[in-house]
């Protein structure tokens, strides 16, 4: 039977050095993601769940292990490799939802497409129907602080499903909800 592990991580490691103490916040992580497969990462607060998923979509290096993202070793890929590869395959939803306060939100749903040379009209069709499928239809022209403490992660799930990743990481989505 083939591979089909979508993430592949092992012998994961992970040292903060602050100059005066080490923090290790990864401790040999092994583990495997099957394609289409949901995983939630549960645990008290600072037990390293930001951290892991930082350093599995190659937010942050690892100190000492591999990971493989599709086949590929995303630690090996210069910054500019792995800053594209992660808009390619990857959508994100943080805990701090990084929404640009100028922009309303369609156009902030619209960026990662715009970002990879999607045309504007196809980009806005596109983010129109991620607003849609969260429940935000009608308020696509609201900027950030103009929706509700609800809406707004809605926004950053929106703009995480826009390209159809085959990836979607979430950093404690529902935490506002």
């Amino acid at each position: 039977m083939p591979n089909d592990n979508i993430i592949q991580a092992t012998g994961v490691h992970k040292t903060y050095d602050t100059g005066k103490v080490k923090v290790e916040a990864l401790r040999g992580v092994d583990l495997s993601i099957q394609r289409g497969e949901m995983v939630a990462i549960m645990g008290p607060s600072g037990c390293g769940k930001t951290t892991l998923l930082n350093v599995l979509s190659g937010i942050d290096d690892v100190t000492a292990g591999q990971v493989i993202i599709d086949g590929t070793s995303i630690h090996h890929m210069s910054d500019k490799e792995c800053t594209r590869y992660r808009a390619e395959k990857m959508g994100f939803v943080f805990q701090a939802f990084n929404l640009l306060p100028v922009l309303s939100a369609v156009e902030n749903g619209e960026l990662p497409l715009l970002v990879a040379g999607v045309k504007l009209g196809e980009a806005r069709r596109r983010a129109l129907e991620a607003m849609a499928l969260v429940g935000l239809a009608g308020e696509d022209q609201k900027r950030p602080l103009e929706l509700s403490g609800g809406q707004q992660p809605r926004v950053t799930i929106a703009r995480a499903l826009v390209t159809e990743p085959a990836i979607v990481w979430a950093d404690e989505p529902t935490g506002t909800l």
